[in-house]
């Protein structure tokens, strides 16, 4: 399946994780309460790192941690994504232990591998979309439109797609990225 999956989409990935950033961090401050710790997951505030808490929950047997300066999934045995917000990239992470927010130790970021960076990113999108199914089980039904909304708002921000459009492309990343189009090129 890797060799299915090109450069481009693989940035498209990344574009999609950006503005999921965004919209975890509306999840966090819902007006019924907060949405990731309903889910499942741990919040903490991180010694000495500004701005938001960190999120951490397990899925199968691995860390998902999320911060608005990272996210990631991390397992001993298999890639671990490391989506950064301030470089918009993807990488494999070689620690089983997330990194502190905003601090990569550049001996365990690996940058040159495709093959195993693909591998990383469709395993954090095995939880994405078991999050986002529950999210759209658990809130009205305009809610990501809502958070799509204001992040459009936000000056300087980067659209990706419409939510209902994203989910689409990412399970066809997951499935069957040989019939994969562009982002930009995306039709439902």
């Amino acid at each position: 399946m890797t060799v299915q999956i090109t450069n481009g989409l693989l940035n498209d990935f990344s574009n999609a994780l950006g503005q999921y950033l965004f919209f975890w961090g509306c999840d966090a401050v819902h007006h019924q309460g907060n949405l990731l710790c309903e889910y499942g997951f741990e919040r903490h505030k991180k010694p000495n790192v500004s701005g938001s808490s960190c999120y951490r929950t397990t899925f199968e047997t691995d860390i998902v941690e999320l911060h608005s300066l990272c996210v990631g999934r991390y397992s001993k045995e298999k890639p671990n994504l490391l989506f950064t917000r301030k470089y918009r990239q993807c990488w494999v992470y070689t620690d089983d232990v997330p990194p502190f927010p905003g601090q990569y130790d550049p001996s365990l970021v690996v940058k040159n591998s495709f093959d195993l960076t693909i591998i990383a990113s469709l395993r954090f999108l095995e939880w994405m979309l078991d999050y986002e199914n529950w999210i759209m089980e658990n809130t009205q039904s305009n809610y990501r439109s809502s958070c799509f909304a204001s992040f459009k708002k936000i000056p300087k921000s980067r659209t990706w797609l419409h939510p209902s459009d994203g989910m689409s492309w990412l399970k066809k990343y997951k499935e069957n990225p040989a019939d994969l189009t562009r982002a930009k090129r995306w039709k439902k």
